[in-house]
């Protein structure tokens, strides 16, 4: 794996989520609103493929699990559907579904993947008829200690070389010494701290 690609996976959590959680379309007709959101999210866990981007998501929420803008992602969204060797979601669960015309909040727990375990408060838009992901609102109870040793443990998968091992346990490392609060703060507002973590332990296991 190139150095780029582990950056991209242990900086950009909230893209590794978008990854694994490519939508699908709400339901047929004749479903209360609070079932189609529920629908569409079970189902989105056995969606794949690069079409699905813009047909399930607003561009807004994929500027937001991208940190990209407009055009770039929808590509890297793109992108995304495709990496095959991505651990993904094996179950979900949706619950407090609050609906307001054509607008809702939801709580989505996730076993398997990255996320496992972990509660997300999740805003969804209504477009054309259909329900669609719009917009990240913080994890519910975040278990950062939990979060920590997924993006450990997927970034130790995907290792190829010694090198790039020792880099994942060094950014493990100071992962490990954020607070849940500051952690949470830098996957959903900016990776650039998650960045420059992994740029130092890259620099370092290269020094030794």
């Amino acid at each position: 794996m190139s150095t780029s690609g582990l950056q991209k996976r242990l900086a950009t959590t909230t893209a590794l989520l978008a990854a694994a959680l490519v939508l699908v379309s709400c339901g047929g007709s004749g479903v209360s609103d609070e079932e189609a959101i529920e629908e569409m999210v079970v189902a989105s866990v056995f969606e794949r493929g690069p079409e699905t981007c813009l047909k399930y998501n607003t561009v807004n929420y994929l500027e937001m699990t991208t940190h990209r803008r407009g055009d770039a992602a929808v590509e890297a969204c793109e992108e995304s559907t495709v990496e095959l060797d991505r651990e993904q979601p094996t179950e979900v669960e949706v619950s407090e579904v609050d609906v307001d015309d054509d607008s809702a909040t939801a709580v989505v727990v996730f076993e398997g993947s990255i996320l496992d375990g972990q509660k997300l408060r999740t805003g969804f838009a209504k477009r054309d008829g259909h329900w669609k992901y719009d917009d990240w609102l913080g994890f519910v109870d975040l278990e950062a200690e939990r979060l920590i040793f997924q993006i450990g443990r997927e970034g130790m998968l995907q290792a190829e070389t010694t090198r790039e091992a020792e880099a994942i346990a060094c950014v493990v490392g100071g992962m490990e010494g954020m607070t849940a609060a500051s952690l949470e703060k830098e996957i959903f507002e900016s990776s650039e701290p998650l960045i420059e973590l992994w740029d130092n332990c890259n620099r370092g296991s290269a020094s030794t």
